[in-house]
């Protein structure tokens, strides 16, 4: 538990016409208006409740994190400017683990962020060709292991993901943890277990043969043969998919048949209308709908293309939501704006397996081009010719 009142330096500062005063430990204390009753959120000391969507530290709405450091590094220097965890922990708010960044300058200057972009995207320069990569690849984030944490466990976790973010190596699956804040020194190449090594084998350790972790308390009956360690079940019954990065997290299916008779694959393509969902990804605040599917030519594959069904706004916070195209008036968002994918699905083991062709999101003509292979079109027309 930390001590709230474990501080060395006291200051105020004015944010969004509030005055707060905020001590150096990420606790902040908000004062009611002169001449007003106090409000529910005012007059006493807190280190904000965590939201469960974003993972911020939150009063009353308002992000922590951003009162920090507009009362230890200034006022935001201009409206691209964003606040940047140092160690990538939402939760630790302590002044000297934030600093005003561009998005930029976030993604390369800070090791740790840039290690998880090539994890994402395959390298910085994939990400800077095609920024949407890391964007739609940002599934669910694992808030599990952020928390507000002392200066000797802030000081302790920024060592051990810097030495992470360092290495050549990467993850082998699972989330972070409480390994980030143990004290025990990181080992290096003296034949014991390195730091990436540790991670690994902690990672691996606590995941379930369909490299879910499995609830507390609670076992997840499969057997050896049968379990799958690139595969997990997705939210939609009937249904599981590929896993392509270290903290993927289940999605939803909608088109997966619940009922069907004969060709499992052929109720399936039954379901593929245009713009049904898809996919939803696992918090529900985005979805791809079917732009167009067919068979591959041993009809053992189901491909479809489909496009994101929302676009990308920025908020006056400086982050970026995406909003539902249906909220939309035509005028307000452009096509082109759109994503695409190229998902397939096969039949295996009495589940429907979603994978993706390509794991980035490439231009709609591309993406057209090899859906014409994959389903035999672009031979026959050779052929033809």
């Amino acid at each position: 538990m930390i001590d709230i009142d474990d501080f060395k330096q006291e200051v105020e500062c004015i944010y969004k016409d509030e005055k707060y005063s905020v001590r150096d430990n990420g606790a902040v204390f908000r004062h009611s208006r002169d001449g007003k009753h106090p409000r529910k959120y005012d007059n006493f000391w807190t280190f904000g409740k965590a939201n469960d969507k974003h993972g911020y530290m939150e009063i009353a709405s308002v992000r922590v994190h951003i009162i920090v450091a507009t009362a230890f590094h200034g006022p935001k220097p201009t409206k691209e400017h964003v606040v940047d965890h140092i160690d990538t922990n939402r939760r630790n708010n302590r002044p000297n683990n934030l600093r005003w960044v561009t998005r930029l300058e976030n993604a390369l200057e800070n090791p740790i962020t840039r290690k998880r972009i090539i994890m994402r995207c395959g390298s910085i320069e994939a990400f800077l060709a095609n920024p949407s990569l890391l964007r739609e690849n940002d599934v669910t984030p694992d808030f599990s292991w952020m928390r507000t944490v002392t200066d000797a466990e802030a000081q302790v976790s920024k060592e051990r993901l810097l030495a992470w973010a360092e290495s050549d190596q990467q993850t082998s699956g699972g989330a972070l943890g409480e390994w980030i804040y143990d004290r025990q020194p990181i080992s290096r190449n003296d034949g014991q277990l390195s730091s990436v090594d540790e991670i690994d084998k902690l990672q691996s350790d606590s995941l379930n043969g369909w490299g879910q972790i499995p609830p507390l308390g609670q076992e997840h009956h499969i057997e050896t043969e049968q379990r799958k360690q690139n595969v997990m079940l997705s939210l939609t019954p009937g249904a599981a998919q590929e896993i392509y990065f270290y903290n993927d997290k289940p999605n939803e299916y909608p088109c997966t048949p619940q009922e069907y008779n004969g060709d499992p694959l052929i109720a399936y393509a039954a379901n593929l209308t245009e713009n049904a969902v898809y996919w939803r990804n696992n918090n529900g605040d985005r979805e791809y709908v079917v732009a167009k599917y067919g068979f591959s030519e041993d009809r053992n594959s189901l491909y479809v293309m489909t496009k994101s069904a929302y676009v990308w706004r920025s908020q006056d916070d400086g982050d970026s939501m995406p909003i539902p195209i249906a909220n939309l008036n035509k005028d307000e968002f452009s096509e082109s704006e759109l994503d695409y994918q190229l998902g397939e699905i096969v039949y295996e083991d009495n589940l429907f397996v979603h994978k993706r062709v390509e794991t980035g999101f490439m231009p709609k003509e591309y993406l057209e081009e090899i859906f014409d292979e994959c389903i035999g079109k672009k031979k026959k027309k050779i052929d033809e010719n």
